[in-house]
């Protein structure tokens, strides 16, 4: 079976004049407005589509595993970072044309891990799509 795996930032900026550092955290996510999620989205499908492979890649089903590298050492709940991460994530896939959907019956697995503290203290994930067969 094929897969590949990335590297995506746990932040994103935006802003015109003066950049401004979002994270994806369900507990930062949840209390804002719609414009600004839809411009974190918008922004994180931009960066997946400059990692992704080409557009001749395409899997039925498939699993995702995501380790989390965080920026320091304060304590997250590693769901409340990598929800947000997936959801945009999986809708970047669809986006790209890399799954057809990301409902149960293509997606089949999901598993988040922690993978350490990043020596640079920006934070990221690495993202392993796996294609799976359809049983």
């Amino acid at each position: 079976m094929r897969q590949f795996t990335i590297k995506m930032p746990i932040s994103v900026e935006l802003g015109k004049k003066k950049k401004k550092k979002y994270y994806l955290n369900l507990n930062i996510m949840r209390n804002q407005v719609g414009h600004l999620i839809n411009n974190v989205k918008r922004e994180y499908a931009r960066i997946a589509h400059g990692v992704l492979p080409n557009n001749d890649t395409f899997y039925q089903h498939f699993e995702l595993d995501y380790e989390l590298w965080l920026p320091d050492y304060r304590k997250r709940d590693i769901s409340n970072v990598l929800s947000i991460v997936d959801k945009n994530f999986c809708d970047a896939l669809v986006a790209h044309g890399i799954v057809e959907d990301d409902n149960y019956e293509f997606l089949k697995k999901v598993t988040y891990r922690l993978g350490g503290i990043d020596d640079d203290r920006r934070g990221y994930v690495f993202i392993t799509v796996k294609e799976v067969d359809d049983g």
